[in-house]
């Protein structure tokens, strides 16, 4: 039931959106009519919405006019054609539908505030220049870490400095024995557990502004944000794929 409710929905999303657009616009005030075409009117304000404002020259208004009549005449050879009837254009339009949406609810997501960088963070971060670190990757089952059966771990022995930026954010704010659990392609789990940290010997990257670090922990803690709701979203859904 849970799924008919769902597509009709989209159904009457797509259909007033497509009545948004070819339904007749109500009368305008003459004095507010930029154009007549076939006798439909465009408003002023529909030629000038694709300027910045309305402080145009007398030549940029007559472009931004040509080009608002070629519009409305492709338009209404469109819909002389019956396109807006066609299966195909109401499948784009459901689809433009859905980006959109899909598009506003991400932008607000990521709008939302983080929790904010601390120096001690970025000091943490810098501290790890110049030495190795000894992690492993492991196995998450239901929201617990799992040593391999075998009792052996592969562990890997590299310079901080080589590491990716994303990898070297998780591991500085790790302790020796400490593990994060990170998500990969949006909802598979694994584990990174350091297990060691030492010096290293050879030439040393230089470190990074503190100001460049801060921006970079900025990010990091914005997407795994992102990531945790997505988790949390599949989490508390009723999800069933079909093979076949």
């Amino acid at each position: 039931m849970k799924y008919i409710i769902i597509i009709l929905l989209l159904i009457f999303a797509a259909t007033s959106a497509t009545l948004y657009f070819v339904w007749p616009e109500k009368s305008l005030d003459t004095a507010n009519v930029a154009v007549t075409v076939n006798g439909h009117n465009l408003g002023k304000n529909h030629v000038q919405a694709a300027g910045v404002n309305n402080g145009y020259h007398s030549e940029e208004y007559a472009d931004l006019l040509d080009s608002a009549i070629t519009r409305e005449l492709l338009i209404q050879e469109a819909q002389r054609r019956n396109l807006d009837k066609e299966e195909s254009f109401r499948l784009s339009l459901k689809t433009f539908y859905e980006e959109s949406l899909i598009k506003t609810l991400m932008d607000r997501e990521y709008a939302k505030p983080t929790k904010e960088i601390t120096d001690i963070e970025v000091d943490r971060y810098l501290s790890y220049f110049g030495k190795t670190v000894i992690f492993s990757r492991l196995a998450v089952v239901d929201n617990t870490v799992q040593d391999p059966e075998d009792g052996t771990v592969i562990q890997n022995e590299v310079l901080f400095d080589d590491l990716a930026d994303p990898m070297k954010i998780l591991i500085s704010s790790l302790q020796p024995g400490e593990h994060a659990v990170q998500f990969d392609t949006g909802h598979e789990q694994y584990a990174i557990r350091l297990e060691a940290v030492g010096e290293a010997n050879g030439s040393i990257t230089a470190k990074p502004d503190r100001e460049r670090v801060k921006q970079m922990l900025e990010e990091y803690k914005q997407q795994q944000q992102i990531d945790d709701w997505l988790h949390q979203l599949r989490n508390n859904a009723s999800i069933t794929i079909h093979n076949g």
